[in-house]
């Protein structure tokens, strides 16, 4: 098996569709000799800000010295981003040699009339057999969908939970209200875990907090008030922290937006709880660490002149936050959008936000089954708020559609994963 085929073998079993439960996960897991149980995990749920505060909490832990695992999905170019060792993405090699243990259990599994495991399952799976291997002191372990029936829980005994920002999102899955939302994910806290939780809507606040009482678990609730902009540029932002058990004054944060100094933030108080833990982590490390962080997809500038730059937001929160940060960096300039996005989004919410600050709009349709067609959203826009709207059938052809000349334009590439890292991809090899 080489690495196209063994990435070939795990995304054939997209056809088994998402199916919640542990059941599976806990019958593969124990053919595996259960490699989970001898790592150390920080679990990661919520419906916005899960990758980024993953990937802080990951570089501050490899930058302190710690051989740091973190499991992160979807990908944005490449397969191996989702499994990742210091940053850096899974080799081919280990990625073939996981993926053939994973496999070789699953076919006894099989033999023995037990169900084929969905695709993320077996990522899952692949990703702690590497991280086992790897002998890793820590893994940062994001959630794929929900909490309580998702694969990734199959984990005992986390050194910390985190609850990002909950928002309606998945509800066929997941449930219609906020509430019901909120309780599928804070179902990864544990009897007697230590939770960090976002600041959050008060209707899934209150289930959060009864979840956790229910397990006798610890919480510390994000305070917005202990994290302050001192000032920011297009390349980054300063950033004032002050904990109750960490102090921060001055330091750079790569990641740009009022909503990643907040993800920021939630990243400094699981360190925090760390260092209360007795791992050792320095103020000097933290700060080096969100200093270099890096992120890709997630308002991310390849050029000022035009500005030409890309955003991961793919439901109506992650929106609102990208036009936040839109009228704080480029305010009063030309925004020519490009957009696509899951017809299973709050699509409609999310144009309130988006179209008003967009001069020229142009849809396309996300590489995924579950995409609205980019001349469906094309006329919806059209139809919605009398603005007139291309679509193209190809990333190519919108990428190159951009004129270098109008160096006062902002172009904008927003929405789904599925389409920004294509996005990504041509920007990177036709325009820089």
């Amino acid at each position: 098996m080489n690495v196209t085929e063994a990435i070939s073998y795990i995304e054939a079993t997209h056809k088994f569709g998402t199916r919640l439960g542990l059941d599976s996960m806990r019958l593969l897991l124990n053919a595996m000799d259960n490699p989970q149980d001898k790592l150390k995990f920080i679990h990661i749920a919520g419906t916005n800000g899960k990758g980024s505060t993953s990937t802080m909490i990951a570089t501050v832990l490899k930058t302190a010295g710690y051989n740091t695992g973190l499991f992160t999905s979807p990908f944005l170019e490449a397969f191996n981003e989702r499994i990742q060792l210091n940053n850096e993405p899974i080799d081919d090699d280990s990625l073939v040699a996981a993926t053939t243990f994973v496999k070789e259990r699953i076919e006894v599994l099989l033999e023995q009339g037990e169900p084929h495991p969905t695709e993320f399952e077996m990522v899952t799976a692949v990703g702690l057999q590497y991280f086992y291997e790897k002998q890793v002191d820590f893994v940062v372990l994001e959630v794929g969908m929900g909490g309580r029936l998702d694969a990734t829980n199959i984990i005992k005994d986390p050194l910390a939970v985190v609850i990002m920002g909950i928002s309606n999102d998945h509800t066929d899955y997941l449930g219609n209200t906020l509430a019901e939302i909120a309780y599928e994910k804070a179902a990864i806290i544990k009897e007697g875990s230590d939770v960090v939780v976002y600041p959050q809507d008060p209707e899934a606040l209150k289930v959060i907090l009864d979840f956790a009482e229910s397990k006798n678990a610890n919480t510390v609730l994000v305070n917005p008030d202990d994290i302050s902009i001192l000032s920011h540029t297009t390349h980054d932002q300063t950033l004032k922290y002050r904990g109750d058990h960490l102090y921060l004054d001055g330091f750079s944060l790569k990641l740009l937006g009022d909503h990643q100094s907040l993800n920021c933030l939630t990243a400094l108080e699981v360190i925090a709880l760390l260092i209360r833990k007795g791992y050792s982590i320095t103020s000097g490390q933290i700060k080096k660490a969100l200093a270099n962080v890096v992120f890709p997809g997630r308002f991310e500038i390849f050029r000022e002149n035009p500005v030409i730059l890309i955003d991961g937001a793919h439901n109506s929160n992650g929106i609102q936050a990208f036009v936040n940060n839109m009228k704080q960096y480029f305010p009063n300039r030309t925004i020519n959008l490009f957009f696509g996005m899951l017809e299973d989004k709050d699509i409609e919410e999310s144009l309130s936000y988006l179209v008003p600050i967009a001069s020229t709009i142009h849809t396309l349709t996300p590489n995924s089954d579950r995409a609205m067609p980019a001349d469906k959203m094309a006329a919806l826009i059209s139809t919605s708020y009398g603005k007139s709207v291309d679509f193209y059938d190809n990333m190519d052809d919108a990428v190159n559609s951009i004129n270098l000349t109008r160096t006062n334009e902002v172009n904008v590439f927003v929405g789904s994963l599925y389409m920004i890292g294509e996005a990504r991809t041509l920007i990177r090899k036709n325009l820089l």
